[in-house]
């Protein structure tokens, strides 16, 4: 059975930051990969398309990076998150501060009368969770995440929600942007005394990762393609020798939890595993990245949801709720908690606006004022625009994806 929403867990967020495409992960409806803060440690998909495409890194020879979140094979940063808290320090808050809450505008729907409020916090907690990350692109774009409440209907994504400031962020996905505190000056990737792993200088963006909130301890080593050193989580896998003689961050693998322990991702350099945890709302899937030649192992996180059905995939509305019967899962969009009426077009669920159609939601795209700081994004169908330095952000940068039809979709995002 095919599942379709993947936990963020599932991206890579260190050198080859290839997780699955964005597209693939971002715009299904069903329960697959991990994978933002995204989270999908996919196969070779383009920035934003497969999951955690963040930073991709220039010249490294690995992957393409993906959403949301990756080290040449890191399982960790995804969009499922453990949901725990860590000490991450001060890196990364400037991203968003505690200036300003934001614009609360009320909206008018499609029907040009009917008047909406959008839901402000959501629309804070899904800014934070694209613009805190260190990839750029994310698993699912700040209209689907806001539109639809994602990070409520997702298993791991919750610990977001309530999320007013990267450092927020960062605690609830433990990773994060390693700003001036961690990689200005003369400082270099390293493991540093509290067991991060922060890579200055290898990606677009320089992050970090909480190696022990992502079920492993810090390593580093060096990679053979471009002489770089990096930095990423090392983990423990049965059996111990597995990653003996192995040197492939282009293979992926799942390592079986316990009753205490989540399942985890990884790839194995230099004799050694590195990866993350699933986190306790994920199961890893073992399969293969067929996009490559020879066709190579490859694994996946996929969200574990409550409740399953049976039979085709459809979709249909019950009390301002899209419920989805996707890949065997229940999956629940609550449209009415920020405002919208739900709509529903073939096996699909919507969120909209007064008077929009999913249709209207299809065409409606992201993109950045000519300003360089307003982000337009697609609030149920209704072009809605935001002051990004109204969230701690500088500037709205915008972006490119592909959606799972080859099409190139646009996407921005305050940074």
């Amino acid at each position: 059975m095919m599942r379709h929403q993947p936990s963020k867990r599932t991206f890579t967020w260190g050198r080859a930051l290839a997780l699955l495409p964005l597209p693939i992960l971002a715009l299904l409806g069903c329960s697959t990969l991990i994978g933002l803060d995204g989270y999908t440690v996919g196969s070779g998909g383009s920035g934003a398309s497969g999951g955690a495409v963040g930073s991709s890194a220039a010249g490294t020879g690995g992957k393409s990076g993906t959403a949301g979140t990756g080290s040449s094979g890191k399982a960790g940063g995804g969009e499922a998150g453990i949901g725990g808290t860590s000490s991450m320090g001060t890196a990364g808050e400037a991203g968003a501060s505690e200036a300003g809450a934001g614009p609360v505008n009320q909206n008018l729907g499609c029907d040009g009368t009917t008047a909406f409020v959008p839901n402000e916090a959501i629309i804070r907690s899904c800014i934070l969770r694209a613009g805190c990350n260190p990839n750029f692109s994310p698993v699912r774009t700040i209209s689907e995440c806001v539109s639809k409440n994602t990070q409520a209907a997702l298993p791991g994504e919750s610990c977001n929600l309530a999320s007013r400031t990267c450092a927020d962020y960062e605690a609830c996905e433990h990773i994060g942007i390693a700003h001036d505190d961690l990689c200005g000056g003369t400082q270099v990737t390293r493991c540093d005394a509290t067991g991060r792993a922060i890579n200055c200088g290898n990606y677009d963006v320089d992050e970090f990762l909480d190696c022990k909130a992502l079920g492993g301890t810090c390593g580093t080593y060096t990679y053979a393609v471009n002489g770089l050193d990096y930095a990423d989580c090392k983990l423990a896998v049965t059996p111990a020798t597995f990653c003996a003689g192995k040197s492939d961050d282009t293979a992926f693998y799942c390592q079986t939890g316990t009753s205490t322990t989540p399942d985890s991702r990884y790839y194995c350099y230099g004799g050694q595993a590195y990866g993350a945890t699933c986190g306790k709302f994920a199961t890893c899937y073992d399969t293969t990245d067929t996009t490559q030649t020879p066709v190579v192992p490859d694994a996946t996180c996929y969200f574990n949801f409550s409740a399953q059905c049976t039979g085709a995939d459809s979709a249909m509305c019950a009390g301002g709720v899209a419920k989805l019967c996707s890949g065997g899962d229940v999956i629940n969009y609550d449209c009415g908690s920020v405002g919208l009426d739900c709509a529903v077009k073939g096996t699909d669920g919507y969120c909209v606006a007064p008077g929009c159609k999913p249709t209207t939601v299809d065409n409606c795209t992201e993109s950045c004022g000519d300003d360089g700081i307003t982000l337009n994004l697609c609030y149920g169908g209704v072009p809605h625009a935001v002051d990004c330095t109204a969230y701690g952000f500088t500037t709205c940068t915008p972006g490119t994806t592909t959606d799972t039809a080859g099409n190139d979709v646009p996407f921005a995002a305050c940074r």
